[in-house]
C-alpha cells in the first residue's frame, strides 16, 4: 500500500512539473492578441516587432501615436490638447510623438544643427517622409489594428535583428475618456536603461570600498540618462530643458537619418594657443568651459590611453600645471583644494567636472556625435576621450 501511495505521489509531482513547464514555455513566447481582447486588459501591453531598417533610432523615452486608418475622434482630441499632452509626457520624462505634427513642417535650424552638427549653416529641412505608413512597412511581427500608443522597450532578445515595442490601444468610444486613457498609460510607463556594457547605471548602489567612489559613480551618459532623476551627476536644469525643447520640436526621432544628403562626420578638435577649443568641421563651433573643467578636459586629451580613476592622485601635479596655463592666474588655496579633490578617487569631484565637460558638448549637438568628444568609460576601466587621435590638434600642448 505504501509503495502504491509513493508511486501516486511521484506521478502527481511529475504531472504538476509538466504542467508548470508547459505554462512557463507558453508565457515565454510573446502573444499578439486582437484589439478586442485588449479592451478587457487595460493594464496590460501587447508587443510587436520592427525590423532594423527604421528611418530613425528608437529611444526608450519616445511614445508614438499610430493607427491603421484615420480616427477623427482621437486625432481631433490630440490636436486640440497637443501641448497639454506634450507636457504630461514631459513630466514623466517622456516625449509624445504625433507624426502629423511633424510631417510637412520645417525643422528649425537650431534643432537641425543640434541633431546634425556637420550640416552647413544654410541647411534647412522639411519633415515630409515619415508617416504611419512608413512605420507599417517596417513591422516584422504583429500588426497595428487600431489607434494605439507604441513604445520602444529593447532589442528583441531572441532575435537581435528586431526592435521590440509595446502596443497599447486607444478607444474613442470607450466608457473611459481619452484623457483618462492617456493618464493611465503614463502612470504605468517605465523605461529601461542599458549601456554598451550590458548593465544599467545605478546611482543607488554602493561602491565596494572608499577608493572606488569616483569610479563607481561615474556616468558618461551612455545609458541615455538625460531624463533620469540623478543627483550630483546631472546636467544643469537649463541644459536639460533646452535639449528637451529640441526633442519636442520633432527632432527626437533622429528621423532625418535617411533624408539628410550630407555624409555624417566627426569634426576635428583644435585646442589653439590660447587654449580655446574649436570644432572646425562643425561650422568652427567653439566649445566653452570654465577653467577647472577645461583643465580636466585637456588632461584627458593629453592621455588618449585613458586615466584609471583609482590612479587619479598620480595626475595631481599635471592637472595643477594645466590649470595654471588655462587660467593664467596665480593658484589660490581654494583652487589647490579643488584640484586635490578632483584627483582624490574617494571623492566625487572628478565626476562633477566630467559632467560639466559632457554638458559643454551636449549643449551644442546630439549625444550621437557628442559622445566621441567627452570623457567616457565603463566601470573599473580607464576613462578616456574616444575621438580618433588624427582628429585632435593640440596646438597649446
Amino acid at each position: 500500500m505504501s509503495t502504491f501511495i509513493l508511486i501516486l505521489s511521484i506521478s502527481a509531482a511529475i504531472l504538476l512539473a509538466l504542467l508548470f513547464f508547459n505554462r512557463a514555455r507558453k508565457t515565454k513566447h510573446k502573444r499578439f492578441v486582437s484589439l478586442a481582447e485588449q479592451h478587457d486588459t487595460t493594464n496590460e501591453h501587447t508587443f510587436f516587432l520592427f525590423d532594423l531598417n527604421l528611418p530613425f533610432t528608437p529611444d526608450v523615452h519616445d511614445v508614438i501615436y499610430v493607427e491603421n486608418e484615420y480616427d477623427p475622434a482621437i486625432n481631433g482630441y490630440i490636436q486640440k490638447h497637443y501641448e497639454e499632452i506634450q507636457q504630461q509626457f514631459l513630466s514623466k520624462k517622456a516625449t509624445f510623438i504625433y507624426l502629423p505634427k511633424l510631417c510637412g513642417q520645417e525643422v528649425p535650424k537650431e534643432a537641425l544643427h543640434y541633431m546634425f552638427p556637420f550640416l552647413g549653416q544654410e541647411s534647412s529641412f522639411v519633415n515630409g517622409n515619415l508617416s504611419i505608413e512608413t512605420l507599417k512597412s517596417h513591422i516584422f511581427s504583429g500588426s497595428i489594428e487600431g489607434p494605439a500608443l507604441i513604445h520602444f522597450v529593447q532589442m528583441e532578445a531572441e532575435n537581435p535583428e528586431n526592435y521590440y515595442y509595446t502596443y497599447r490601444p486607444l478607444v474613442a468610444d470607450a466608457s473611459v475618456p481619452l484623457s483618462d486613457q492617456f493618464e493611465k498609460y503614463l502612470k504605468h510607463l517605465t523605461f529601461s536603461y542599458r549601456g554598451e556594457s550590458g548593465s544599467s547605471f545605478n546611482a543607488l548602489s554602493k561602491p565596494k570600498n572608499e577608493e572606488d567612489v569616483a569610479d563607481h559613480y561615474f556616468n558618461d551618459g551612455s545609458d541615455n540618462l538625460l531624463f533620469v532623476n540623478k543627483s550630483i551627476d546631472d546636467l544643469t536644469v537649463e541644459i536639460r530643458q533646452r535639449i528637451i525643447e529640441l526633442r519636442k520640436r520633432g527632432v527626437q526621432l533622429h528621423l532625418l537619418r535617411e533624408l539628410v544628403e550630407e555624409r555624417p562626420t566627426l569634426s576635428r578638435l583644435v585646442v589653439d594657443k590660447d587654449y580655446k577649443i574649436f570644432l572646425p568641421d562643425y561650422n568652427n563651433l567653439e566649445i566653452t568651459m570654465s577653467p577647472l573643467p577645461k583643465a580636466v578636459y585637456l588632461l584627458f586629451l593629453r592621455h588618449p590611453e585613458g586615466i584609471p580613476f583609482k590612479r587619479l592622485r598620480d595626475y595631481h601635479d599635471e592637472l595643477l600645471d594645466l590649470y595654471k596655463q588655462v587660467s593664467n592666474r596665480v593658484i589660490e588655496s581654494n583652487i589647490e583644494n579643488s584640484i586635490r579633490d578632483i584627483t582624490d578617487p574617494t571623492k566625487n569631484s572628478i565626476n562633477e567636472k566630467c559632467s560639466r565637460i559632457r554638458e559643454a558638448f551636449l549643449t551644442h549637438f546630439d549625444f550621437a556625435y557628442a559622445q566621441h568628444y567627452f570623457v567616457t568609460g565603463r566601470r573599473g576601466e580607464p576613462k578616456r576621450i574616444t575621438l580618433p587621435r588624427e582628429l585632435v590638434d593640440l596646438q597649446a600642448l
